[in-house]
């Protein structure tokens, strides 16, 4: 009777905790404005995407069923980094502006429902590119670092729970606490997130591979080559496996890690197609851009 109640607990954690990605379909997004783009993020609960120009300049919401654009902003940097609540309401964007070969940037707020748009930074030295949890929103520069609810306050209790990347390493924001992180010992931090759950960081460390460690810390994972990671869910990662001749990107693939299965997997196959900087869209589908600046949407299974 035992045996039979241990193997209903693994059969339940198994169905909870998808292990493996399959693609079931791949469809090109065509944007009503024909450009070059990149992909920088997506909408919650939408069939919206955040895309940029060339250099990450400009800022636009692409409708993936009508290609239909829509303008955030058009300054430079606009596009680097966006960051989006969880009810899908509010962008928050950094944009910069050089005078006498120094940087100073500002941060806006965009309104999705209504259009409108609110400075909260006023071009500021130090800002990093804004962090959300939840649906607050984390300000950070040489002269401040604050904190704003900017929606309803989520049940999980984790929206204070922030990591960004400062001067080149992790850096995690809890309730009034300040870690700065270095998993790997002194080096260069870069595509760092929270995992959906809050307990994990997921970094990629100068270019020596992807990692998860806690928020103490602590390596959990060593997921080998993968660039520009990203969680699929709190059990799987995406990313990509790119190549270049030291100018430009020669091929790039689509790669998963599964944390459970604790392997890596190719998830795209494709000479004539280099798959870059991949997004979860919800819980079944993958948006990426291409080295040619084309948007796709991935449909897949997940088990």
């Amino acid at each position: 009777m035992r045996s039979v109640f241990l193997l209903l607990i693994f059969l339940v954690t198994i169905e909870a905790y998808p292990q493996s990605l399959r693609v079931r379909s791949v469809k090109r997004i065509i944007p009503a404005v024909a450009r070059s783009y990149l992909l920088t993020g997506v909408v919650p609960g939408s069939d919206q995407l955040l895309v940029a120009g060339e250099g990450y300049n400009g800022l636009f919401l692409l409708d993936t069923r009508k290609g239909r654009m829509t303008e955030i902003s058009n300054e430079p940097g606009a596009g680097y980094e966006p960051a989006v609540t969880a009810d899908g309401k509010k962008v928050f964007y950094r944009s910069d502006n050089f005078n006498d070969n120094m940087k100073a940037s500002s941060v806006y707020a965009y309104d999705i429902p209504t259009g409108g748009k609110e400075l909260l930074a006023d071009r500021g030295r130090g800002v990093i590119p804004p962090a959300v949890a939840g649906n607050s929103v984390l300000l950070r520069s040489d002269s401040e670092t604050r904190v704003e609810q900017r929606g309803a306050t989520l049940k999980s209790g984790s929206e204070r729970i922030f990591v960004v990347t400062e001067e080149m390493m992790p850096v995690l924001y809890r309730g009034g606490e300040r870690k700065a992180l270095m998993p790997n010992g002194e080096g260069f931090y870069i595509w760092t997130s929270l995992s959906p759950d809050r307990t994990m960081i997921l970094y990629n460390y100068q270019g020596r591979g992807s990692f998860i460690c806690d928020t103490d810390g602590k390596i959990l994972h060593d997921l080998g080559n993968i660039n520009a990671p990203r969680w699929f869910n709190d059990r799987i990662v995406i990313g990509m496996d790119d190549k270049d001749d030291g100018h430009r990107i020669t091929s790039s693939e689509l790669v998963y890690y599964s944390l459970g299965g604790k392997r890596r997997v190719i998830l795209t196959s494709t000479p004539d197609r280099s798959e870059m900087f991949p997004f979860a869209c919800g819980n079944r589908k993958i948006a990426f851009c291409t080295d040619n600046g084309e948007i796709y949407l991935m449909k897949v299974r997940v088990r």
